[in-house]
């Protein structure tokens, strides 16, 4: 799931795995290491599911 902020301040990208995974992909994208792109932070979160 992934989309931008409505004041075009930036987006939002979720991914799903633990953490080193996540790290593993944001290395290998190619996207990650653009002039313009930055990574802000990368934070676990805990869905709460019914």
């Amino acid at each position: 799931m992934a989309g931008p902020f409505a004041d075009d301040s930036g987006a939002l990208l979720v991914f799903a795995g633990d953490r080193s995974s996540v790290d593993a992909i944001v290395a290998a994208d190619p996207y990650y290491s653009v002039d313009g792109v930055r990574v802000a932070g990368l934070r676990e979160w805990l869905p709460v599911l019914p």
